[in-house]
């Protein structure tokens, strides 16, 4: 069992695409756990601006169906780009490896809720800075995802290429929280 601060770790080495961590974390069984720990850490740390800044009376309620929301676009995400490597690119991959990718690419989710916080802290920050540091998230978690794919499943370029986008679409279409970011 991985404590947070190991989890973390990991989370740290995987964004800065360290091969030893992506092929360990691709190949392990039970990282899907950790990976649902991120999402979920991910997730509240969208909604820490509204915390700190509102005054709404059912702020429980918002808060556990954003991130039970966000929690089912980023498995219904996972599965279909699950499908499309396997029916589409006919690569044969584990459910589990592939959800454990998308979930440690969605914790980087949490840079985009550090710029929300900076932005009502410090008025100097113009939208246009969240929205170009947002788009800049996105665009690495497909960087992310497409590496981890290229390098721990050995997945050709293109198909790494069109499975990200894949995903990375689908999770902002079918996701509550991040349609609010984006």
């Amino acid at each position: 069992m991985n404590t947070f601060k190991d989890v973390w770790k990991q989370f740290k080495q995987f964004i800065r695409f360290d091969i030893e961590t992506l092929q360990k974390i691709s190949n392990d069984r039970y990282e899907s756990g950790n990976a649902f720990l991120i999402v979920f850490a991910s997730l509240l740390s969208l909604y820490v601006p509204l915390v700190l800044n509102s005054g709404f009376n059912n702020l429980s309620d918002i808060i556990f169906f954003g991130i039970l929301d966000g929690a089912f676009a980023w498995v219904f995400s996972s599965l279909a780009m699950w499908f499309m490597l396997g029916k589409v690119f006919k690569e044969n991959l584990e459910i589990n490896s592939v959800t454990t990718i998308t979930g440690y690419t969605h914790g980087l989710v949490l840079f985009i809720s550090l710029g929300i916080i900076l932005q009502s802290y410090f008025s100097f920050f113009d939208l246009r800075f969240i929205q170009i540091f947002t788009l800049g998230i996105f665009f690495w978690m497909y960087l992310t995802i497409t590496k981890s794919l290229e390098n721990a499943f050995f997945i050709e370029k293109n198909n790494a290429k069109i499975s990200g986008a894949v995903f990375l679409f689908i999770l902002i279409w079918t996701s509550g929280p991040l349609k609010i970011v984006f």
